[in-house]
């Protein structure tokens, strides 16, 4: 009996023999789910209970610094600053177009279907566009307003407020974002907005760029149309030392030959040829008349004679000055015909040509004088009664965006770290 009951398990050694399988079941549980779930150390520790406790913790700080700095104070500076602090903006705006007027100067230089220039007008649009962005119009709005007052004022917030100490490049930086410019390529019509702190500003600086724009564009033509302006005056007084010069040699030719004008010459010397002969005709019939009363030796007869030959004589001498040879070094009619008409055919020539540099001097001065390019705002610049900017909403929505972004980033080189060294 005492080997049986040696033999035979005690209530005290089954439950010691529980208790071993238990564990053992534990163990092989743990053994499986360390081999399935994950082979990291720190999921190791926590199946084991052994999590690194200091370590965590710190990534914990880690973690919430970071969302703090990169997330929680960021977002709540950008609610405080566009809800309170910022400074309202204004928002001018005007719709205009470039117009060339050299089509309404010489209609007949443009002969095409089209109504302007289009080449001129896109090329001026892309220099006001230029214009617009450039260091240049920065230096005129600073002649003709004071840029500080308007855009530094004191009660301007700190962030939208251009500096005291702000340099050239400063304030273009700073210009470039209070304006905005753009074109229809179709339609050539530009649209400008102009941003200021009070309508009034904004409504003044759009006028201003305007004009300021219509004058650049026109300044630059100025200097073609000197020089044009140079060259005309230049052809002018050649064309007038020209005619100047012909006209003393038909005056000089006048007075060398004693004729005033062949036309004019040879009709006077045939009017006063044909009273010789007139009176060459009666004085012969007189004599004819006179012969058959009275001797031939008779004094009457002889005077008459010779009133006869005078009379022919100056009659032979009037036909030599118009045509015919000539015994003078004169010259007669014929041979200063074709000087004259040479003469006067230079003349004529050189007068047409300054007639017609003259003519295009005078056209030359009107364009000059007068305006070329136009910018012909069909709309009046806006004066805004309400503030279009900031846009909190939109504002506040891109910047939760952008500093959530910038925080999930951080967050996650983070969490890579902590995973690496696990």
């Amino acid at each position: 009996m005492t080997d049986n009951n040696q033999l035979t398990p005690t209530g005290e050694s089954q439950t010691i023999i529980a208790r071993s399988q238990k564990i053992a079941g534990a163990l092989s549980s743990y053994a499986r789910a360390l081999t399935f779930e994950n082979r990291s150390r720190r999921n190791l520790y926590r199946l084991a209970g052994l999590a690194p406790r200091t370590r965590d913790r710190v990534f914990a700080i880690i973690l919430t610094f970071v969302i703090g700095v990169a997330f929680v104070l960021p977002v709540g500076s950008g609610v405080a600053y566009y809800a309170f602090i910022a400074s309202p903006g204004f928002v001018s705006e005007v719709r205009f177009i470039v117009r060339s007027s050299a089509p309404i100067l010489s209609r007949d230089r443009y002969a095409s279907d089209t109504v302007e220039p289009k080449a001129k007008v896109v090329q001026d649009t892309a220099v006001l566009l230029n214009y617009l962005g450039s260091p240049a119009i920065v230096q005129d709005l600073q002649k003709n307003t004071n840029l500080g007052q308007v855009f530094g004022r004191g009660d301007i917030d700190f962030i939208s407020r251009l500096g005291d100490d702000a340099t050239q490049d400063d304030t273009l930086e700073y210009w470039k974002n209070r304006y905005s410019a753009s074109v229809n390529p179709k339609s050539g019509i530009v649209e400008l907005e102009v941003t200021a702190f009070t309508p009034t500003e904004a409504y003044n600086l759009t006028k201003l760029i305007l004009r300021l724009s219509e004058e650049q564009i026109n300044r630059l033509s100025s200097g073609m149309w000197n020089d044009l302006l140079v060259s005309a005056q230049k052809d002018v007084d050649s064309a007038t030392a020209e005619v100047a010069v012909l006209r003393g040699n038909l005056r000089d030719t006048q007075n060398r030959t004693g004729v005033f004008d062949v036309d004019l010459s040879a009709e006077s010397i045939t009017s006063v040829l044909t009273g010789l002969e007139a009176n060459i005709a009666q004085l012969k019939s007189r004599r004819d008349a006179l012969s058959q009363s009275l001797s031939s030796k008779a004094p009457q007869l002889a005077d008459m004679d010779r009133r006869l030959r005078a009379l022919t004589e100056q009659a032979r001498q009037l036909k030599e000055r118009t045509a015919g040879s000539s015994l003078e070094q004169a010259g007669n009619l014929a041979d200063y015909s074709s000087v004259f008409d040479k003469l006067k055919l230079d003349l004529k020539v050189g007068e047409d040509k300054l007639r017609s540099a003259i003519g295009e001097l005078e056209k030359v001065k009107l364009v000059s004088s007068l305006q070329l390019v136009y910018v012909d705002n069909f709309t009046e610049p806006t004066l805004p009664d309400k503030s279009t900017y900031p846009n909190v909403p939109l504002s506040l929505f891109l910047w939760c965006l952008l500093w959530l972004t910038v925080s999930g980033t951080m967050c996650g080189i983070v969490l890579f770290c902590r995973n690496k060294l696990d």
